[in-house]
């Protein structure tokens, strides 16, 4: 887009006030009457109470760059207040604009949610420009997920309609934090751990499921036994559980009991095995609408894996595919620079040892 700019030497600005005010200053203007800090930042509207100062003070040599705003184009702040609208879901806050950025907030705890083709396509148009974190990564409310601005101090509204058609391409919001849902959650534990090893478990078990708001119904320990496995299964079920967490056996023995004990309930296998590490040995299974998670031991539920990651899903209410879990792949070593990623309660750091 080629912007209808002009130079205007200090000279001629009071004659001209007429033709001048109103339009677009393009660059930081010094105060030269105080001496220090700005006049105008660019992208202001120029004023004709400061107008007087500039002529009044600024060097004869010194030329003010404008830009004529023409019908059907608008400032870059009203712009980016449109960009946030369009993008911004009901679990967002949208603050500023500041230097023509609008900056989009978490409304609640909750999972950050973005159609990323949709967010491609829109930073396709010309001029537009929004930055977010990660999709699917669980936030505190108030972190701040995104932003959104135009590049040019003016902007076409046509162009902004583009990027409207963008939007309503599909449904739902591009941008969303989905706030956590209290759900009723069981585990099932495999190893019988002495009493520090065991607390430590207990602990961060607590502590994970009431940062996100859910209900604990109980840890159960259970011998190798498929009868056992069995009964606390459907012991769990019945009590309403949204989530059961299988913690520790052998996840590569096809013989573990855990695997007949779930093909013998009816419970179905949504995926084996993901793209990540740690966590290649975590499997999903569904039992109705009760989502089954199996975690390797329980001193990596201690840590941060990839199982961290789907509990914020899970939580926010989604239910996961295989497809989900396969594009865990890039992104999917997770290193100690990783841990920006996973849910902030504590448990911060991702083991890959």
């Amino acid at each position: 887009m080629k912007l209808k700019a002009s130079a205007w030497p200090v000279a001629n600005l009071l004659d001209n006030s007429s033709l001048v005010l109103g339009q677009v200053v393009a660059t930081n203007v010094p105060d030269f009457e105080r001496g220090t800090g700005y006049l105008f930042h660019k992208g202001d509207i120029l004023e004709a109470a400061k107008l007087a100062s500039l002529a009044t003070h600024a060097p004869a040599d010194y030329s003010l760059h404008l830009i004529q705003m023409e019908e059907g184009e608008v400032s870059e702040d009203t712009a980016g207040l449109r960009l946030a609208e369009l993008v911004a879901g009901p679990g967002i806050i949208k603050s500023g604009p500041v230097e023509s950025r609008v900056n989009l907030l978490a409304k609640q705890r909750g999972l950050l949610r973005i159609d990323v083709p949709r967010l491609d396509l829109i930073n396709e148009v010309p001029g537009v420009a929004v930055f977010t974190l990660y999709d699917a990564m669980a936030v505190e409310a108030g972190t701040e997920v995104a932003g959104a601005k135009v590049t040019p101090l003016v902007y076409p509204v046509t162009l902004l309609q583009e990027v409207e058609k963008v939007v309503r391409s599909q449904p739902g919001p591009l941008i969303d934090v989905l706030p956590f849902r209290p759900l009723k959650v069981g585990v099932i534990v495999r190893e019988q751990l002495k009493a520090g090893p065991r607390a430590r478990f207990i602990s961060a078990v607590e502590q994970k499921f009431n940062w996100f708001g859910a209900e604990l119904l109980d840890v159960k320990v259970v011998e190798a036994a498929a009868e056992q496995m069995a009964v606390a299964l459907e012991g769990f079920k019945s009590r309403g559980a949204d989530l059961i967490l299988h913690v520790g056996g052998h996840s590569s023995d096809p013989l573990d009991p855990i695997f007949p004990t779930l093909e013998r309930l009816g419970i179905e296998m949504t995926r084996h095995g993901a793209p990540a590490h740690p966590g290649t040995l975590f499997w999903l299974a569904y039992w109705g609408n009760t989502a089954l998670f199996g975690l390797a031991s329980c001193g990596m539920f201690s840590r941060t894996t990839l199982g961290d990651l789907f509990l914020a899903r899970i939580m926010a209410g989604e239910r996961l595919t295989a497809r989900a879990i396969a594009q865990m792949g890039q992104g999917g070593l997770f290193t100690r620079d990783m841990a920006f990623r996973f849910p902030p309660y504590g448990l911060k750091t991702p083991q890959g040892d």
